[in-house]
């Protein structure tokens, strides 16, 4: 999703922030962990400004490659700040050509954002509640139309560790995963143990892969173990055993 969501107090706050900055002539550094919308929240403030990768834009400047008789008065806004060199003579080589920069950034390193007049700081998406549901319900209708499927996002256990990133990919799984028919699962898996063969051949290292996920699925469905043993048709030692050798006990 390429629009900045602010649904939360927290965005809303980033956004009235931008808002006002936008208007003045400063530097301006939006800072926050990956996937948490700095990009979209930097082209909320300029919409027609020139946008550029900073390590691509180093290059380029590094080469003279960028006429910046061309581009004075202009506004860039550079993407990863913070993974380039030397930050603060990059900033004030911007300066001097009269470059407005909006710059994102998701690391801290050696004080740069004091170039900065403006520093916005998003939070995360798990302290976004707001946000993070108009996300998930724009994603799920996304994948459930692409997958012809009515996936409720109750029945979706939703990843925020990486923000938008890992919640789009969590979202997007759980819907391919319900879309699939048995014979798709065992071209899949097929597909797989051809590339695991490639490391290891070993009959019971390859067994694991089955195994596995059918001793997880067989605890949520049945609980205890001896009720599992008894629905998989196994001995409840031999289950112990093979739970124990996975370390998958409790």
């Amino acid at each position: 999703m390429s629009e900045f969501i602010a649904e939360s107090i927290e965005s809303k706050n980033a956004l009235n922030m931008a808002t006002l900055a936008a208007a003045l002539p400063v530097q301006i550094l939006i800072f926050g962990e990956i996937g948490t919308g700095k990009k979209a929240l930097a082209r909320k403030i300029s919409p027609n400004a020139l946008l550029f990768d900073a390590q691509k834009l180093q290059k380029l400047m590094l080469n003279n490659s960028i006429n910046f008789n061309d581009d004075k008065n202009s506004t860039f806004i550079i993407n990863d700040i913070d993974k380039i060199n030397n930050i603060r003579q990059f900033v004030e080589k911007l300066e001097a050509n009269y470059i407005k920069i909006v710059a994102t950034a998701s690391s801290e390193k050696d004080s740069f954002s004091e170039k900065f007049a403006v520093r916005i700081d998003i939070e995360p998406l798990a302290k976004r509640n707001a946000d993070a549901k108009v996300l998930s319900k724009y994603y799920l209708k996304e994948a459930n139309k692409l997958f012809n499927t009515d996936i409720k996002i109750d029945d979706i256990k939703v990843d925020m560790s990486r923000n938008s990133i890992s919640l789009k990919e969590s979202i997007y799984k759980c819907v391919v995963f319900e879309s699939l028919n048995l014979e798709q699962v065992q071209t899949l898996l097929e597909n797989f143990l051809l590339k695991e063969m490639d490391k290891k051949s070993d009959y019971k290292d390859l067994l694991q892969i089955f195994e596995t996920p059918l001793i997880k699925a067989s605890r949520i469905k049945y609980k205890s173990q001896l009720q599992m043993a008894q629905k998989l048709n196994i001995n409840r030692n031999t289950l112990r055993k093979k739970i124990n050798q996975y370390g998958l006990g409790d």
